[in-house]
């Protein structure tokens, strides 16, 4: 029986250093797990930062406040175009029938002094030829 028990004994032993060892590398490897600690400090940076970010929600308000805003700028824009297109065609017309009688008025100068020049060419033409007559008869 005194053999049993030494071999029961070594193997006691050698469970122990078995127990001994899986003991050991059970904290070694717990160490690099989270605990509960650990996830709690992680929710509560994730928590922040979720509160600094806009939400789908938060979008889509922000969209309907903008369609509003630029529906009410389109509006006033447009009005603002078309009003601004009236004056100018206004101003355009008024323009197109100011210049129309400013250049039917240059066109009247311009057949004047067409008249004049041709006058003084004749008037000329007459000069040179009696000046060229009076020379030819005034020659031996």
């Amino acid at each position: 029986m005194d053999e049993q028990i030494t071999q029961l004994d070594r193997r006691l032993t050698s469970v122990e250093v078995e127990v001994a060892s899986l003991v050991a590398e059970g904290a070694a490897t717990r160490s690099q797990y989270a605990t509960k600690e650990d996830l709690a400090k992680l929710e509560a940076r994730v928590a922040i930062i979720q509160s600094n970010y806009a939400t789908k929600e938060d979008l889509a308000a922000l969209d309907n406040k903008l369609s509003g805003k630029i529906a009410s700028l389109e509006g006033k824009v447009s009005g603002d175009i078309a009003a601004l297109d009236r004056k100018v065609s206004g101003d355009i017309a008024a323009l197109d029938s100011k210049q129309s009688g400013e250049i039917s008025a240059l066109r009247l100068q311009v057949a004047e002094l067409e008249i004049r020049m041709v006058r003084w060419l004749v008037a000329t033409g007459i000069a040179i030829s009696s000046v060229v007559v009076a020379a030819l008869k005034l020659w031996p």
